[in-house]
C-alpha cells in the first residue's frame, strides 16, 4: 500500500514538473516574441552621438524635433530627443543630474557639449550638428495606451524626455556630399591624360 502511494505521488510530480517546463517554453517564447524594437517609417533610427568633457556617448532614440533654430536671425537652435529608457546614456545621465543639481541656468562650461543627430536606417540619410549646448528640461513618464505606438501588446513603455538648448547648428546632407564627391572625382584628370602623346613620326619607319 505504501509502494502504491509513492509510485502515485512520483506520477504526481512529474506530471507538475512536466506541465511547468511547457508553461516556461511557451512563456519564453512570447518574452521573446515581445523583446522586438519599435518599427519605424522606411526604418528611419534616431542615434545622438554627445560629445561631453567625459568623454562621447552615441544613444539610441525613436523621436527627434527640432523646436527652433531654423530662423537664425532671431531662434536660438533648441530640440528634443525622446526614447525608451535604456542602458546606453550613462553619461547623459550624469550631466542630466549635474544640471539639476546646480540649476539649469548655470553656464559653466562643464556642462556644455555638442551633439550629433543623425537620422540613419543603413546608410546616413540626415545629420544635424548642434555646439554648445545644455539641458534645460528632463522628463519620466510610462505610456501605457495601447493605442499609442510605445505600448505594444498591452505592456508598459517608460519613456524619457530630453530637451536641449545651443549656441550653434548647423544641418548636414551626407547623401548630396557623397554625389558631389563622385562628380568630382568623375571630372579629376588622370595623370596619364597629362602625359605628352608619344611622336611616332621619329620611328625609323617614318623616315623612309
Amino acid at each position: 500500500m505504501n509502494q502504491q502511494k509513492i509510485t502515485t505521488i512520483v506520477s504526481a510530480i512529474a506530471i507538475v514538473v512536466a506541465v511547468a517546463m511547457v508553461f516556461g517554453a511557451n512563456q519564453s517564447d512570447v518574452i521573446a516574441e515581445e523583446k522586438k524594437g519599435y518599427e519605424l517609417a522606411n526604418g528611419v533610427k534616431v542615434n545622438a552621438l554627445f560629445s561631453f568633457r567625459d568623454g562621447t556617448e552615441l544613444v539610441s532614440f525613436q523621436l527627434f524635433e527640432q523646436t527652433a533654430g531654423f530662423d537664425r536671425t532671431r531662434q536660438t537652435p533648441q530640440f528634443t530627443l525622446t526614447g525608451v529608457i535604456n542602458d546606453d546614456r550613462p553619461l547623459l545621465y550624469k550631466t542630466v543630474d549635474r544640471t539639476y543639481a546646480d540649476g539649469k541656468h548655470d553656464v559653466r562650461k562643464e556642462l556644455f557639449f555638442n551633439v550629433d543627430v543623425i537620422l540613419e536606417n543603413g546608410m546616413t540619410l540626415r545629420k544635424f550638428h548642434y555646439e554648445d549646448c545644455r539641458v534645460t528640461d528632463y522628463k519620466v513618464r510610462t505610456e501605457y495606451d495601447k493605442d499609442k505606438p510605445w505600448v505594444n501588446k498591452g505592456a508598459f513603455a517608460v519613456v524619457e524626455d530630453f530637451k536641449f538648448i545651443c549656441n550653434g547648428y548647423e544641418p548636414l546632407n551626407p547623401q548630396l556630399h557623397a554625389i558631389m564627391n563622385n562628380v568630382e572625382k568623375g571630372k579629376t584628370t588622370s595623370s596619364l591624360d597629362l602625359q605628352k602623346p608619344a611622336d611616332y613620326t621619329s620611328h625609323p619607319k617614318f623616315q623612309r
